[in-house]
């Protein structure tokens, strides 16, 4: 059965009476349901897409024009086909039957990793307990932006091309980024400040459009489960529009710092989403004031496993 409650963020917003914000506290305890981050969908059971919309078998599609909304709805949830990596909810075990594989760590990655303590799957922490940091609301960066564990409407990205830059909006947390397909050159990595999203460039190879990235910020993850990687990371993404409907991603890290090989994520796939392109900007900002509200009154001591 559907239960629907009010966020803490509404209920801030409307500077609700501490009986509400209570009633709210007790009914989420109740249900015993992992509350991760104030807006978060609840333990993760968000209603699965559905494309009404889809344009049949054999429509005609230009494969060098990957405009439009894109929704995810491959399985994992991490950057890759990792043990736990593509739970039936948030936070449960499971890999929806899927072959998995460990990341090919170095030692100094190996020990990064063990010191992430997400708040999500297989290595869950009370959050309370957890440095992720998405909980201080902090960018999620690329790629972990590419793979959120936000499930349902929210698993999306919307891409424009122009003649000179692909342009990404995604709407958790409310992040764009710009990838550059004017023919310039990667930055050197000790000529720049290490971003968010880090620095990106495009080109095409037959029908796939292959990204490259340098400069990122190592303080960001991988992926909900912790995966690191260092500010000497170098991403590959290539995109490949397969028919009308459907969009494919793989990206590739190589980080001999973290990595002992070049560690590649499963294939993201992506339906074209034509009726949630013509609705309204939801406005999903990680707002630190509601951010930490929230964690004071409801998350700290909640979803996790106490270590």
């Amino acid at each position: 059965m559907e239960r629907n409650f009010p966020s803490a963020r509404r209920i801030s917003r409307r500077k609700a009476s501490n009986k509400e914000l209570r009633a709210l506290v007790h009914a989420i305890v109740f249900l015993t349901v992992p509350v991760i981050t104030a807006d978060a969908q609840i333990g993760g059971q968000v209603p699965s897409i559905e494309h009404p919309t889809e344009a049949k078998p054999g429509t005609p599609f230009d494969p060098h024009d990957i405009s439009g909304k894109w929704n995810r709805i491959s399985p994992f949830e991490s950057f890759s086909n990792v043990p736990g990596g593509a739970p039936g909810a948030q936070g449960l075990p499971g890999n929806a039957g899927q072959a998995v594989a460990e990341a090919p760590f170095t030692a100094e990655g190996k020990k990064k990793f063990d010191a992430n303590r997400p708040s999500y799957g297989r290595r869950q922490v009370a959050p309370m307990l957890g440095n992720d940091p998405q909980m201080t609301c902090d960018p999620m960066g690329v790629p972990r932006v590419l793979n959120a564990q936000v499930k349902g409407p929210h698993a999306t990205m919307e891409i424009t091309m122009t003649s000179d830059r692909m342009l990404q909006f995604f709407q958790w947390h409310h992040d764009w980024r710009e990838i550059w397909l004017d023919g310039r050159a990667l930055p050197k990595l000790d000529d720049i400040e290490p971003k968010w999203d880090g620095y990106s460039v495009g080109r095409w190879d037959g029908n796939t459009i292959i990204v490259n990235s340098v400069g990122f910020d190592e303080r960001t993850w991988l992926d909900h489960n912790g995966y690191p990687h260092s500010d000497r990371m170098l991403l590959e993404e290539r995109y490949r529009r397969l028919d009308a409907n459907t969009l494919e991603l793989v990206m590739t890290v190589t980080d001999p710092v973290i990595y002992a090989k070049p560690f590649m994520s499963d294939t993201k796939v992506f339906k074209l989403d034509r009726v949630g392109v013509k609705e309204w900007d939801p406005q999903i900002y990680c707002v630190p004031s509601e951010e930490f509200r929230f964690n004071s009154l409801i998350r700290d001591g909640g979803a996790g496993k106490q270590k």
